[in-house]
């Protein structure tokens, strides 16, 4: 009976320092190992052994403050804790907490609400280098937000949100990389102004906005006008043109006209040159009938048309003499 109780005990005991030497360690986790209270080493996941009564799990307190979701407001801070049964995590780590106080270097109070990611990449330094590590990365997020809004009047704040997050983010890396933790991304959800603050803004952006809409129709209006002229001169020049281009062609079809006229002319006086070296006579024949002609015109312009001078006779002698002029010279042109 007694034997039977001593292996029982000692088959319990085997028990309890298998359960205890093997360690499961879960993914995207990892645990510290203790040897006498001092670090011994650091489990990857997977199965892991320790040594029983020897070696331990260091069970760290490492929380992360975020907003309580009960409260409205959102201005309360709600705990939660990370390392359970000693996992400590190695994924990305959100962090959402509250919205903080601020004030802005034109002393506005500016109340912005932030969301940090971060990473723990050195399990020991997380544990060891800092006491509660959630906490110190929440209060240093809030020390350099605080001064990196002091260093920003109003109108910065509001269109800096991506400034003002890389800002922060490069700041907590310096700082939070003695940790061992890696600060993946700072985002600025919301930037709020007191009422005060908020309505000297609402009504300074609607004096902009109807400053802009004035600029904007005075514009238009000047285009309008730099239109209408650029096309009334257009007009202009168009006419020009056109007047131009008919009295052009007027001078050219004035040109035209004389010269076939002195073209006639040349041809004319060219023939009958010809037709004086042939018959010398003719000569005192044309100015006969030059004369004539002009009396003829006298007569016709006179108001007595019914007194016929004598010597008007003479005028069909100097035709008949030309007729036989030009007769002869047809004549002897078809003798030929």
């Amino acid at each position: 009976m007694g034997s039977l109780i001593f292996w029982s005990v000692f088959s319990a005991f085997i028990l309890y320092l298998a359960y205890n030497a093997f360690q499961i360690v879960p993914e995207s986790n990892v645990r510290i190992v203790e040897r006498f209270g001092k670090y011994h080493n650091t489990l990857k996941p997977g199965i892991g052994f320790i040594v029983p009564f020897l070696d331990k799990i260091k069970r760290a307190e490492i929380t992360t403050y975020d907003k309580d979701p009960s409260d409205p407001d959102g201005s309360r801070t709600r705990m939660r804790y990370l390392a359970l049964d000693g996992n400590i995590p190695t994924l990305e780590i959100i962090m959402d907490p509250p919205e903080i106080d601020a004030i802005s270097s034109d002393n506005a109070v500016v109340r912005p609400d932030s969301i940090l990611y971060f990473r723990i990449v050195d399990a020991v330094k997380a544990v060891y280098e800092v006491e509660d590590l959630g906490l110190a990365t929440y209060k240093l997020l809030e020390t350099t937000l605080r001064q990196e809004i002091g260093t920003m009047n109003s109108d910065e704040i509001i269109v800096g949100r991506e400034t003002i997050g890389g800002a922060v983010r490069v700041a907590l890396e310096e700082a939070a990389s003695a940790w061992g933790v890696q600060i993946t991304r700072v985002e600025i959800e919301e930037i709020r102004f007191s009422e005060e603050i908020t309505t000297a803004l609402s009504d300074q952006r609607e004096a902009e906005l109807l400053g802009r809409a004035k600029v904007a129709e005075a514009e238009r209006e000047r285009e309008a006008i730099v239109i209408k002229a650029e096309a009334e001169k257009r007009a202009v020049v168009l006419n020009a043109e056109a007047k131009f281009e008919e009295e052009k062609l007027e001078a050219e079809a004035d040109y035209l006209k004389a010269s076939r006229v002195l073209e006639g002319q040349a041809k004319g006086t060219e023939a009958l040159a010809k037709a004086l070296e042939k018959n010398p006579n003719s000569v005192v024949a044309l100015e006969a009938l030059k004369a004539q002609i002009e009396v003829a015109q006298a007569i016709g312009k006179s108001d007595n048309t019914l007194i016929i001078p004598e010597e008007t006779a003479g005028l069909f002698g100097a035709i008949k003499s030309i007729n036989k002029v030009l007769d002869l010279q047809v004549d002897k042109k078809s003798s030929k």
